[in-house]
Formats: structure tokens, sequence, C-alpha cells
């Protein structure tokens, strides 16, 4: 039995999977014959959409395996499917979100992936030309998203008009500026610490730009793991991003005490940076983790963390933690010789 229908490759806004699958494929009920399907092969191959599988079908029309067309050429043909069938199918749900179809494809190496309902009925297959389309539309989604581009369908030709892109990137540089007029008020704040010491001023630069970096890190990995493995251990996961924040965060921050020791000879400047920096990494290791993480579980695209909204919270959170820890220390300390 062949599921043979419309097919529906509409290039739909949702991003869920189910509007990009296909009904006509082979499909076949684990009983039938090898020499049965090579007839139909024969005989109306061109009117499938794929014909690389042949997917296993019990009479329920639950998905229980699946059979490769190198299979099907190189069995005897009164080898039953159920013989030959991989029964570890890899297959997505119906309303999975697109992009993970994607990783699918390229983790396992398939050429199409079958889509099944919440009980494992077969409903459809995304054949090898939709999942490159996907691939296509999904990478330059990322891309335009971190750069804070909203994505327009012209994006890339040299035609489109002037206002469109500026519509496009006009509002994440207006975001932007809020942010860095947050940041802005911040540093005004500690006016008083920084005529005192404007030496702290120095390493602003540094300190924002590799927590912004750990940041970004953080998120793209989370990020391709969520499409990958939306199953994952969530503490085991964020209990390793902590891990490796404090090792970042103590290797930076032996090297920028280094830094204020030798290049600056100041030994509290040396111990404000450091802790900073350490402090700094950590956070942001695991806050970039943990709020791409919440978005997913909120039912919004994790790819949203990165980019505009993550410079922004990182650097306040960076400011912050650097000026107040700055003021901290140095009453601690009773430096009253800073230069």
């Amino acid at each position: 039995m062949e599921v043979k229908n419309s097919t529906d490759n509409s290039n739909n806004h949702t991003n869920l999977i189910d509007t990009k699958i296909t009904k006509n494929f082979l499909a076949y009920h684990k009983t039938d014959t090898v020499e049965k399907i090579k007839n139909i092969l024969q005989e109306r191959a061109k009117e499938f959409a794929s014909i690389g599988y042949v997917y296993v079908i019990d009479e329920n029309s639950v998905l229980v395996g699946i059979v490769s067309l190198k299979q099907i050429l190189q069995s005897s043909n009164d080898t039953t499917l159920e013989r030959i069938m991989n029964e570890n199918v890899i297959s997505i749900k119906a309303h999975s979100h697109q992009e993970r179809v994607i990783y699918l494809a390229l983790k396992y190496g398939l050429k199409a992936i079958p889509v099944v309902d919440k009980d494992k009925h077969l409903i459809g297959i995304v054949t090898h030309k939709t999942i490159l389309s996907i691939f296509h539309h999904e990478f330059r989604e990322d891309i335009l998203r971190s750069g804070g581009v909203h994505h327009i369908k012209e994006i890339e030709s040299v035609d489109t008009p002037v206002k469109k892109l500026v519509k496009a990137r006009f509002p994440s540089l207006f975001l932007g500026l809020f942010g860095g007029l947050i940041a802005a008020s911040i540093v005004t704040s500690f006016e008083v610490l920084l005529n005192s010491y404007i030496v702290l001023a120095s390493f602003i630069p540094a300190i924002v730009y590799l927590t912004d970096a750990v940041g970004t890190q953080s998120q793209t990995l989370v990020v391709r793991l969520i499409a990958m493995e939306p199953k994952f251990s969530l503490h085991k996961y964020l209990f390793r991003e902590l891990k490796i924040g404090v090792i970042l965060g103590a290797s930076f921050a032996i090297l920028l005490f280094a830094a204020g020791l030798l290049g600056w000879r100041n030994p509290d400047l040396a111990l404000i940076v450091g802790i900073s920096i350490f402090i700094s990494m950590v956070f942001q290791t695991f806050f970039a983790a943990y709020f791409s993480i919440i978005l997913q579980k909120l039912r919004f695209d994790p790819a949203i963390a990165s980019g505009p909204i993550a410079t922004i919270i990182s650097d306040i959170t960076t400011i912050v933690i650097y000026f107040a820890l700055a003021t901290i220390l140095l009453e601690f300390l009773g430096s009253d010789t800073f230069l």
C-alpha cells in the first residue's frame, strides 16, 4: 500500500514541519515482498516524490521500519520487508520546528525523513529537496538575526530598496542605542569612582568583550543542542556550562590579574579586574544558556537570544558587576593611591 495523496511544500511562516511534508511516497506493509516493490518502482517510479526509502507500516499505519532502495535491489524477490527492514527509524513529529529536520538529516545522513503523529502513525515525509530548502531558509534567517537584521525575502538582492533595508536594520540598532544609554547611565552613576580611579575605565572594553564572547559561545552551542536533542538533561547541561564558565573565568582572571600587576604595577587594580572578569564570565556563561532554554520552554525560537538582546543584557550586567565590585573592594582595601 503506497500513501499517495497531495503534496504540500508551501512556504509557510509557521516554521512547523507539518507544512513541509509530502504524502507522495512509498509505504507498504511488513508482509509485502520485495518483488511487489520492484514492480511498482519499475512501472511508476516517476510518480513518487522520493524513492530512496520504502517505509514499512503495520495494519494500523504505524511506522515500524524502513528499507533503503539499495536493500530492495539487493534482496531476492520473495523476501518480505519485515526480514530486511531497519526497525530503528529516525522520524520527526508533525508539529516539530522545521529546524530539527535539518539536524536529523545531517546527523544521520538521511535523504528523507518520515513524519509521524503522537501515536507514531506515518503521515508523510520530508524530501531531500525540501530539507535543502529548509536548510537554506534557516541558515539565512539565523545569520541575519545574529547580525540584528530582520528577515526580508529580498535581503540578498542588490536591487532591494534602501527603505526596506533601513527598516530591516533599524529596530535592532535602536534597541542597541537604548541599551547603550542604560549602560552609559550606569557608568555615570559611578562618576565619583571613575574621577578618583580613572584607570578602571581602561579595562572596560576588554571585560565587556570577553563577557559578550563567552555568552555568544554558550548561546550558539545550546541553540544547536536544542535543535538536535530537545530532550537533553537540563540540569546536566547547565551544570556543565557552569563548570566551563568557572574554568574560562578563572583562566582569564589570572591573565588579567597578571596584566594589571605587571603592566600597571597595581595589585588593587589587578585584583579588581581579575575578580570582575571571573564573576562576569561565570554569570554570562550560565545565563546565556539558561535564557535560551527558557525561551524554548516558552515556545519562542531560542535563536532570538543571540544578537542585540544578548549583547545588551551582557554589557549592562558586566558593567554593573565591574563597578559594584570595584566600589566594594576599594572600600575594603582602603585604597587611596589608586593610580
